[in-house]
């Protein structure tokens, strides 16, 4: 598994007074197009907070299931962990540090929202799913953000998790 530090501020564990942990899946058909949400005037890769007691491997399961309604099989582990240390988490003035790790899920089902289950907030955030091509995601995350339509740390994330992605897997 490929990892990256983000640590612009040079903090050390003993600095962080919370430490977040999520998974975050890239849900791609086989006709070369990916899953995306879009909530809270943002996009991004389905995906949540681990919770307590919970494994990545169940924890990426439910969320995805929360979020799409699509049962997934875990059959690798995730291919790239990112950590990012922030000395002002969300304008919270928290400093956190933030694991997330980014599965692959090849799949031709198609999200059900009669099993979704949604938070409070991605309710009243108007939770949606669709499908943009992998080939020129990063072409889209750049309009998106170009247009305000995307929050600019997210988009940075995404395409940084779509590089790596290409490299370790090919653009298709």
């Amino acid at each position: 598994m490929k990892k990256i530090v983000i640590n612009e501020n040079n903090l050390t564990d003993n600095d962080i007074e919370l430490f977040v942990t999520r998974v975050k899946g890239l849900i791609i058909n086989s006709r070369g197009k990916i899953l995306l949400a879009h909530n809270n005037n943002s996009y991004q890769f389905p995906g949540g907070h681990v919770e307590n007691g919970e494994t990545l491997n169940d924890s990426v399961v439910r969320e995805i299931k929360e979020e799409t309604g699509i049962n997934v099989l875990v059959t690798e582990e995730p291919f790239l962990v990112i950590t990012t240390y922030d000395n002002n988490y969300f304008n919270s003035a928290k400093k956190v540090r933030n694991e997330i790790f980014y599965y692959l899920f090849k799949t031709d089902d198609v999200p059900n929202l009669n099993e979704t289950h949604y938070d409070e907030l991605e309710l009243a955030t108007e939770f949606n799913l669709f499908y943009v091509n992998l080939i020129g995601l990063d072409k889209f995350l750049n309009k998106a953000l170009d247009e305000n339509n995307i929050d600019e740390s997210i988009a940075q994330e995404m395409l940084l998790v779509f590089e790596e992605f290409k490299k370790i897997y090919g653009e298709n």
